[in-house]
């Protein structure tokens, strides 16, 4: 019984890591710098940049939980996958939160860097374990920015 029971994890796990790296899927899973995703932008205005940022999160199914003057923080909940990939038996859930930034560098061209993270919430802000993703949906942010620098370059 606990055999049998232990392979059914071994195998489940397995199967939702194989899925969760898949790329096409933004929230679950760039070029040319350190962070998760880049692009840059050319020739238009800061209040393009960030239009696009936000209506692009939203579409994916994003809420914006923060915003600043150099960037904004999204956060979608995961299912069953996250929590079972990223999550603890006393957790309140995970949440996937992507942290997007601006950076001005001049003459109407921005970059935007994206760094993704799931973040397993436990009703503490201190306790909540956070997990910076490295490599799993790369592809799907990649893509996202993508759109979003179509967009705020209007094309």
């Amino acid at each position: 019984m606990i055999k049998t029971l232990l392979t059914c994890t071994v195998l489940a796990t397995a199967s939702i890591l194989s899925t969760t790296s898949c790329s096409s899927t933004v929230g679950l899973g760039g070029a040319g710098s350190s962070s998760f995703a880049s692009t840059t932008i050319q020739n238009t205005t800061r209040a393009r940049v960030d239009s696009a940022i936000l209506q692009s999160f939203r579409q994916e199914g994003f809420s914006l939980i923060n915003q600043t003057a150099n960037g904004f923080n999204f956060q979608k909940w995961g299912g069953t996958s996250a929590q079972v990939v990223y999550g603890s038996w006393f957790s309140d859930g995970v949440a996937v939160e992507p942290q997007v930034q601006v950076v001005d560098i001049g003459g109407g061209n921005y970059t935007v860097l994206c760094d993704v993270y799931m973040r397993e919430h436990n009703g503490n802000e201190l306790l909540d374990a956070n997990y910076k993703l490295l490599a799993s949906g790369k592809l799907a942010y990649h893509n996202l920015l993508k759109k979003i620098k179509k967009q705020a370059e209007g094309k």
